[in-house]
């Protein structure tokens, strides 16, 4: 390719971008079609403009100044009133609060910036945003029977199953028509992927699932390219346990479905990057959770947004052990559940001042999370017959094991401390639902930088 800019390539894909929003808008006029589908045609189209990019480009600015002038296009159509009122209503006709057009562009810059050259790692992502989510959606509005509910309103069953499916081929056949992969490596990376990637689909919100799947699919795909079958197949069946696990609760927990399969998300993640012991503080956490304060009606008021508060601080500490490898970020990460569980126990004393002494109570709530989340995490830590043999100590001996544990104890209390005054506050009346979620999420995430500070300081 010659080294002068490539004006020409990026005025033609302006061009037909100008083309299909013209006749996407001749269509709408025409004839009665559905919102979602012309969103959707968007959404196929926009992907098979930006497939050949790796073959036309070989550096990243024109991409990046070609996806600006789109993306300042369809802002400019939410933003100026006449461009609403004209092009705008083909990608905001349905009623939902997203920016999911936007999200595309950017992923598709992003893709183009960290795949660096590797054509694979660009184009599968490229084609599960385009054509799985547009599966998904088509296959839902006509034959969508089986219904469930996620933090964004009824999703079906029919179109997870069509987001699977079209995901799997979409990962399948280039790895085993274009690359070495052996065919059995490849049935399970691509089942591996699309699993994953249909889980992290169900629990989107306001679009931002044109961000999480084409990046996950990235991540996912180089993370298990090259490796043998028996571990992809391992990892297939962890993956599988965890979402039997957690849909096993389904009439017991407050989380609704989307909820519930970012828990199983957020297990394969924890197992994948830490190990089995780490593990141990969020099934303690969801065990204990669902045991003592059960579901009393049928309705589930958790969302996916209770789920991240819960999750975030140690999300955090996950994402810096995968990083730096020490093993030290298990205990701050164990906190974040111990203060999550004794944070829930408090709120009930506010909210249910009259079911027995109060200072019983709280002393209980601390105790809870301390002694069955924190206590078995540390454990198993300083057990370097179990686990890990160089965290503080070279021997599991239990004098100088005692100074972390009753650090652990003083960030629960310090969370109950700050959070008990707040309660008031949040639970009301006026119950201000709101202020929950960053409140849970923030605490704990106090709690667990308390308890780091043996080893950050």
């Amino acid at each position: 390719m010659s080294t002068a800019f490539p004006l020409l390539p990026i005025l033609v894909i302006l061009g037909m971008f100008a083309l299909l929003l013209a006749g996407l808008k001749i269509i709408e006029k025409r004839w009665n079609v559905h919102q979602e589908i012309l969103r959707k045609a968007v959404h196929v189209c926009s992907g098979l403009f930006a497939l050949p990019l790796p073959w036309i480009f070989d550096d990243a600015l024109p991409v990046i100044i070609a996806g600006g002038l789109i993306g300042a296009t369809l802002v400019s159509a939410r933003l100026i009133p006449s461009m609403r009122r004209s092009i705008g209503t083909i990608m905001g006709g349905v009623q939902r609060n997203t920016l999911g057009e936007i999200y595309f562009v950017i992923s598709v810059v992003i893709l183009f910036l960290i795949s660096q050259g590797q054509w694979l790692l660009y184009v599968v992502p490229v084609l599960t945003m385009s054509l799985a989510d547009t599966a998904a959606a088509v296959i839902g509005i006509r034959y969508g029977q089986m219904q469930y509910q996620t933090s964004e309103g009824i999703k079906s069953v029919e179109g997870s199953l069509a987001f699977f499916l079209v995901t799997f081929f979409s990962t399948h056949l280039p790895l085993l028509l274009f690359t070495d992969t052996g065919r059995l490596e490849s049935i399970l990376i691509a089942a591996i992927l699309a699993l994953l990637v249909m889980m992290l689909e169900l629990i989107s919100w306001r679009g931002l699932d044109n961000i999480f799947v084409p990046l996950s699919t990235h991540a996912f795909l180089r993370l298990y390219l090259g490796e043998d079958a028996q571990l992809l197949l391992f990892h297939l069946m962890i993956a599988i346990v965890l979402i039997a696990f957690t849909l096993a609760w389904r009439r017991r927990s407050k989380l609704d479905d989307s909820a519930l399969v970012g828990c199983s998300l957020f297990g394969y993640a924890t197992f994948t990057l830490g190990g089995w012991p780490w593990l141990i503080a969020p099934l303690g956490f969801f065990i204990l959770y669902v045991a003592l304060w059960p579901r009393s009606t049928d309705r589930r008021s958790h969302s996916v947004y209770t789920m991240l508060s819960i999750t975030s601080g140690a999300l955090l500490w996950l994402f810096l052990y995968a990083i730096d490898g020490k093993d030290w970020f298990l205990i701050p990460f164990a906190m974040t559940f111990a203060s999550q569980l004794t944070l829930y126990g408090i709120s009930r004393v506010t909210l249910q001042p009259t079911l027995g002494n109060r200072l019983i109570r709280i002393l209980g709530a601390i105790g809870i999370g301390w002694a069955f989340v924190y206590l078995p995490t540390l454990l198993i830590a300083f057990n370097p017959d179990i686990y890990l043999r160089d965290m503080i100590v070279s021997t599991p001996d239990v004098m100088e094991l005692l100074p972390v544990l009753g650090i652990g104890l003083l960030a629960i209390s310090v969370a109950s401390m700050i959070f008990l005054p707040l309660t008031k506050r949040i639970y009301g009346p006026p119950l201000r639902a709101n202020l929950i979620n960053p409140s849970f999420a923030f605490i704990g995430l106090l709690a667990s930088l308390i308890v780091s500070l043996h080893w950050l300081v």
